[in-house]
């Protein structure tokens, strides 16, 4: 039988992933390429979109350098979005892209919340976003201010994976849902009003198509760079949290994900729209929505312990298992990079509580992944509450979910069964997966997601952890109160730097 294959990508915020996969979900290949994160001044975050592609094109030829090219049907990209990539009409990034991070537009947050009250920006934007600056709006009014040349001369406003679409195929383009925040999600089109009132361009808003569309088709350039054969049909894509859910089998009503990475997703699938201010609403299939939050540190969380106190990974996983559960005492607050759900605060910050002369590294790196895990909880809870799933296993994906440790404690403090995929890296099967409705191998993505996802574990949650986790809960839940004065007090000595601009 004749075999044949489809190409997922998944541009995330620290690499970009390629993934190789036969028509029933079986990984041929998945590889990727790290890039770095520049700071140029205090809280700003930014990355050359050169470095995507060249991540993209080093993946891309190591996945598909055993097989035959031209037997692979289609391709699709997944992303990181709010990373604003200013292009102009050859496509050539103007500056280097905003990262999700980023928080220069914190005054601007401010400035729309005085202009304009939540519920008319839901009725703008078709979703019910929680104030921030990480949002694409308060990031382009301060542009507006700050950078205006930038403004004037952009052409196009991409995501990171628009980006890598547009050196594959030449084509300027991308979908409504990876650009939520300044398009409206009821329509698909962008609210002319809330532009004009901001004095905001709208026709940088690229075209947007359904993320099963075909944009273009891989360019003779492209093929040169890539090997792949020129023609082959490219997908739009998807937001990279609606594609690793899909990969992660989770499309119906009720099943629950925890998407690990650098930051993390975690929430259930719904048949109606919510409004929780904690939280975020986003389309997701037909008739389905996802309820969720997301935090700005989880992975990275243990990625800055490691850089931070140079300790090789493996190490760190052997001092963490010697640790007791709810390390005696010791509580880690996951607020390295301020914190988004459900406190949506730039200004908080990360700390160790509770430390004693009797604490070792051991407790510490345990600590971290316990914190993380509070995090979620506290997520959790207001998901639970409000959609009323509590029942069902939490399927978890991503980098994070080869750490056995890490989904052992998962699973006992939130006192849910973990889930686990064969392919961790569903962002690349999601794409992929979209790739294969895009070419019609499957008539829709459940039907693609039915065949393509499978799963290879399941840990149930220790119930006799229940008690200890939820009194070490109870005590995370208020350090935030109970430092949010001070957090706010060392924001303000930090204040001058975080309004400097690069003007």
């Amino acid at each position: 039988m004749r075999m044949e294959y489809v190409l997922g990508i998944d541009v995330g915020s620290s690499s970009t992933k390629a993934g190789l996969f036969s028509l029933d979900g079986a990984a041929v290949a998945i590889a990727g390429r790290a890039y770095p994160t520049h700071e140029p001044l205090l809280a700003y975050k930014e990355q050359e979109p050169e470095l995507w592609w060249r991540a993209a094109v080093s993946s891309i030829r190591k996945v598909t350098a055993s097989v035959r090219r031209e037997r692979i049907l289609g391709i699709a990209a997944a992303g990181h979005i709010s990373s604003l990539t200013f292009v102009d009409r050859s496509g050539a990034p103007l500056r280097p892209a905003v990262g999700f991070q980023d928080l220069r537009a914190i005054s601007e947050v401010e400035e729309i919340a005085s202009s304009f009250s939540r519920r008319e920006l839901h009725r703008y934007l078709g979703i019910d976003l929680p104030p921030g600056p990480t949002w694409p709006l308060p990031r382009l009014l301060w542009f507006r201010k700050n950078e205006p040349r930038t403004l004037e001369k952009t052409y196009r406003l991409l995501q990171a994976k628009d980006y890598v679409n547009f050196r594959l195929t030449g084509e300027l383009a991308s979908d409504a849902s990876s650009n939520r925040g300044i398009v409206d999600l009821a329509t698909g089109k962008v609210p002319h009003e809330l532009f004009s009132r901001l004095r905001l361009p709208e026709s940088i808003v690229p075209p947007l198509f359904e993320a099963t569309g075909i944009i273009g088709r891989i360019s003779k350039a492209a093929s040169r760079e890539t090997g792949l054969p020129p023609g082959i049909p490219v997908a739009v894509g998807w937001n990279d949290l609606n594609a690793c859910v899909l990969g992660s089998g989770a499309v119906s009503q009720g099943q629950a994900f925890n998407i690990t990475g650098t930051s993390e997703h975690i929430g259930s699938i719904v048949g109606r729209d919510y409004r929780v201010p904690e939280l975020v609403c986003a389309p997701f299939l037909p008739g389905r929505k996802l309820l969720y939050g997301v935090t700005s540190c989880g992975g990275g969380s243990l990625d800055w312990y490691r850089q931070a106190f140079r300790r090789r990974f493996p190490n760190l996983l052997q001092q963490a298992k010697r640790a007791p559960a709810g390390c005696d005492g010791l509580l880690f607050l996951p607020y390295l990079q301020g914190e988004r759900a459900p406190i949506w605060d730039p200004f908080a910050s990360g700390a160790f509580i509770g430390i004693r002369s009797t604490h070792h590294d051991r407790h510490f790196v345990r600590a971290v992944l316990e914190g993380v895990s509070f995090s979620l909880r506290q997520v959790l809870e207001l998901v639970q509450s409000h959609a009323g799933i509590d029942a069902v296993p939490i399927a978890v994906s991503g980098g994070a979910a080869r750490v056995a440790l890490w989904n052992r404690i998962k699973a006992d403090v939130l006192q849910r069964a973990i889930s686990l995929p064969k392919c961790p890296q569903t962002g690349v099967l999601g794409a992929a997966i979209l790739a294969a409705v895009a070419t019609r191998r499957y008539s829709s993505c459940d039907q693609a997601a039915r065949a393509m996802v499978r799963f290879q574990g399941r840990v149930e949650p220790n119930p006799d952890c229940a008690g200890l986790y939820r009194d070490s809960f109870e005590r995370y839940r208020r350090l935030y109160p109970a430092l949010q004065g001070w957090f706010a007090g060392a924001a303000n000595g930090r204040s001058e730097a975080l309004h400097v601009h690069a003007g």
